[in-house]
């Protein structure tokens, strides 16, 4: 009877024993899992603000950079041309960025700003009416103007009138409008072309938000770097610390 109690006794104590063993591992499992999600957090917390930043900054400066293509192109610069731009994007689907950077192209051959406006206004019509990209509609329409070839016949638009007259780009102008006019408007239109609006409109947010961003931003890169750093090192502990388990 005596050794039955001291065996009993044994295996409670055991397994009390080793219930506690178990909840301390639970435990340390438990602080371990807290730990790597606030590392996680923190990292695709500073992951998505960088991304955030550098994204801002690029379509920042992918604006201004357009902006300087006409300015150079035209010899100054014009804040009507950018204005029209700014209107254009609003009713149809082509952001400001790539407008301006068509009446870049067309400043190397017109240097009237109204006429751009025009030329800028049928190009945005012939490719959504033909199905191609604003650049190369653009190349077209500054080819037809810059040059006593129609790189336009093929489309069915007329264009008469010398090099550099204002009959030549009427002409090319009111030919287009007359076949195409209306093309890009009616695009922004569909559901698809509303989508696109919508990301034009988060793109100039995110546009607005760089040139803010650019001033401070080697300011808060040092910041972000330590940052960057202090969770590298916790990380690296974590994964060069090796965890335990006694076996029973």
């Amino acid at each position: 009877m005596a050794d039955q109690k001291v065996n009993i006794d044994i295996r409670t104590r055991g397994a009390k024993k080793s219930k506690q063993d178990i909840s301390g591992l639970s435990s340390s499992i438990g602080s371990l899992g807290r730990s790597a999600l606030n590392a996680g957090a923190a990292y695709f917390g500073a992951r998505g603000l960088i991304q955030g930043l550098m994204e801002s900054t690029r379509l920042a400066g992918v604006q201004e950079q357009a902006e300087k293509s006409l300015e150079v192109a035209l010899g100054k610069r014009s804040q009507a041309l950018l204005d029209q731009a700014s209107a254009l994007q609003k009713v149809t689907t082509f952001g400001d960025e790539a407008i301006i950077g068509v009446q870049a192209s067309l400043a190397a051959f017109l240097d009237s700003e109204e006429q751009i406006k025009l030329a800028t206004e049928a190009t945005l019509d012939l490719s959504v009416a033909m199905g191609m990209d604003l650049k190369s509609a653009g190349d077209l329409i500054a080819k037809t103007l810059g040059s006593s070839t129609n790189a336009m016949s093929r489309y069915g638009v007329e264009v008469k009138g010398a090099v550099g007259s204002t009959e030549r780009i009427e002409s090319l102008t009111n030919n287009v409008a007359k076949l195409f006019g209306g093309q890009a408007a009616a695009q922004a239109q569909t559901y698809a072309g509303s989508v696109q609006q919508l990301k034009n409109q988060l793109g100039d947010m995110g546009e607005q938000i760089g040139r803010i961003v650019i001033p401070v931003f080697e300011e808060l890169a040092p910041h972000l770097r330590t940052a960057i750093d202090f969770w590298s090192k916790y990380l690296d502990v974590a994964n060069n610390t090796e965890v335990q388990t006694t076996k029973y």
